[in-house]
């Protein structure tokens, strides 16, 4: 199971780089792509949807969200999450009429991926399911 969060997690941070945040869904992408290529796996995990996280713990119950995806880092090449953060391109968001979802377009190393974001006790937190 841990292999596919990391699998999971790997692939929406590929999609960023080639994964307290801003009011918006694009400030949010941004903060989480600086601190996955930083390797702030701490504030990575602050920035994820909650119940993703318990997904984590369920997934491995002996390994915390930023040992899961420190592990998922050292597998990467290069041993980081994300490359050149600032390579990013970052589109403009398109919010849910009800305002409890985002979908955010990113391209980077001429790749296109759509970051999923729900909104949580008015912040932002990517959600990295399919």
């Amino acid at each position: 199971m841990i292999r596919r969060w990391q699998t999971l997690a790997l692939a929406c941070l590929v999609g960023l780089a080639g994964c307290a945040s801003g009011d918006t869904p694009e400030a949010t992408v941004e903060d989480f792509a600086q601190a996955a290529s930083a390797g702030d796996f701490e504030r990575v995990c602050e920035l994820l949807d909650p119940e993703q996280l318990k997904a984590f713990e369920l997934s491995a119950p002996d390994e915390s969200c930023p040992q899961t995806l420190a592990e998922v880092a050292q597998e990467s090449p290069g041993g980081a999450l994300i490359g050149d953060p600032d390579q990013l391109e970052i589109g403009e968001a398109t919010v849910s009429e009800d305002g409890v979802t985002a979908t955010v377009p990113t391209t980077y190393d001429g790749r296109s991926s759509e970051i999923k974001l729900v909104r949580i006790d008015d912040r932002w937190r990517v959600n990295l399911g399919p």
